[in-house]
């Protein structure tokens, strides 16, 4: 064996081997001189041309998914706070005054200076049923609203129908407690009353007359006026004697 190595060596086969083991070990020499572990072993201006340029900012990646977590257990409810105290009722109120009499509406007595209103009629009287001439009894006013107190004969009057007062003696005078002449406030259309006088005003009379001292009070049956009205007494002179009219009375 060791014949066939002998045969083969040569000058060539030695000075390639010697060559190939001088590179393998000048090699090693060489990295574990210069080895590289630090870009401070590097010249910067080496360095500067081995970076290369920043590149363009890429576009902005897709949202990421939901976080898997579930929603926490509800918290327990709060205590209910207690309930107030309640206030001390209060005091009952003093009693208001009387109010005064109202001008309106309902009223135990007519307010002074205000006035009421009405209308009264008779007939006509039948010729068979009773004789001529004759006094008939007339409830000539009604009050709806009461008076203070009664009226005096010179404080009732009766006006024809020509707007004249008839005094006791049936003679025709102006009409002073009511008004004077033809006209409003001296006839049936339009009656009125000064303050405390009764005013009794004839739109028609049919052979009957009547006079201011015939004017009654219903209760005592003497000339004047109650506090809740008066009557009348009509002379009737003929046949279907007969008439019809107003009155006004004023409170003092």
């Amino acid at each position: 064996m060791l014949s066939r190595a002998h045969k083969h060596l040569t000058y060539a086969n030695v000075a390639a081997t010697l060559a190939l083991l001088f590179a393998m070990s000048g090699a090693a020499y060489a990295a574990n001189r210069y080895l590289i572990t630090s870009t401070k072993q590097i010249s910067p201006s080496v360095l500067k041309s081995l970076r290369g340029a920043s590149g363009k900012t890429g576009p902005a990646g897709p949202p990421g998914a939901a976080g898997a977590g579930t929603a926490g257990p509800q918290g327990p409810a709060g205590n209910e706070g207690s309930a107030g105290k309640e206030g001390k009722e209060g005091k009952e109120g003093k009693e208001g005054k009387p109010g005064k009499n109202g001008t309106t509406g309902f009223t135990e007595t007519l307010p002074s200076g205000k006035t009421e209103t009405g209308a009264w009629s008779f007939g006509p009287i039948a010729e068979a049923s009773v004789p001529s001439p004759h006094l008939l009894f007339v409830p000539v006013a009604s009050f709806a609203i009461p008076l203070a107190k009664a009226l005096s004969e010179s404080q009732v009057h009766y006006i024809n129908p020509a707007g004249k007062e008839i005094n006791g003696s049936f003679e025709e005078v102006a009409p002073t407690e009511c008004g004077s002449g033809i006209g409003p406030g001296v006839n049936a259309e339009n009656p009125q009353a000064k303050p405390g006088n009764l005013c009794v005003y004839a739109a028609t009379e049919t052979f009957a007359k009547s006079g201011s001292e015939l004017i009654l009070n219903p209760a005592t049956r003497a000339a004047g006026a109650g506090t809740t009205g008066a009557s009348m007494d009509a002379l009737i002179t003929g046949p279907h004697g007969e008439g019809l009219g107003t009155w006004a009375v004023t409170a003092e």
